[in-house]
């Protein structure tokens, strides 16, 4: 009868399987970017960051340097869906050289603002926390216009 009621319980602790995910937290260093961007045209802008861990996707925020990310316009924002390892993790985004007016001279010449560009990584639903390039990027108007590293 003993054996029995063992083997019962058995059965119970067996039919009721618990999964644990464990999730360590990530985190997102370093971010990279050229340091100029063409006021002419286009610029596919290059960046790198130190990932340690993992995330399933990034979002990016390409805002005049001062203006804080989580003020970006929709039209300065882009998710890249993952998922994403690391050490290591490199891309490009392509900007163009609009963005926020900063002042309009008499000729109607448009200030371009210097920028930074910002991540932060996505996993669960849940946002982390925003990352800024260590650097600035400034305007280039130049006709030889060719951002690098």
């Amino acid at each position: 009868m003993r054996t029995l009621g063992l083997f019962g319980i058995g059965l119970l602790l067996a039919a009721c399987a618990l999964t644990v995910e464990v999730r360590l937290p990530y985190k997102i260093v370093r971010l990279e970017t050229q340091p100029t961007y063409c006021t002419q045209g286009n610029t596919q802008l290059d960046f790198r960051l130190t990932l340690d861990g993992w995330v399933e996707g990034l979002w990016f925020y390409w805002v005049p340097d001062g203006t804080p990310p989580s003020e970006a316009l929709e039209e300065e924002t882009l998710y890249l869906e993952g998922p994403f390892a690391g050490p290591e993790v490199r891309g490009f985004l392509t900007v163009s050289p609009e963005g926020r007016v900063l002042g309009v001279g008499t000729q109607g010449i448009e200030v371009r603002p210097d920028r930074r560009l910002w991540v932060r990584g996505v996993r669960g639903g849940v946002l982390g926390p925003y990352v800024g390039a260590v650097n600035v990027v400034r305007p280039d108007s130049t006709s030889f216009c060719d951002p690098s590293w």
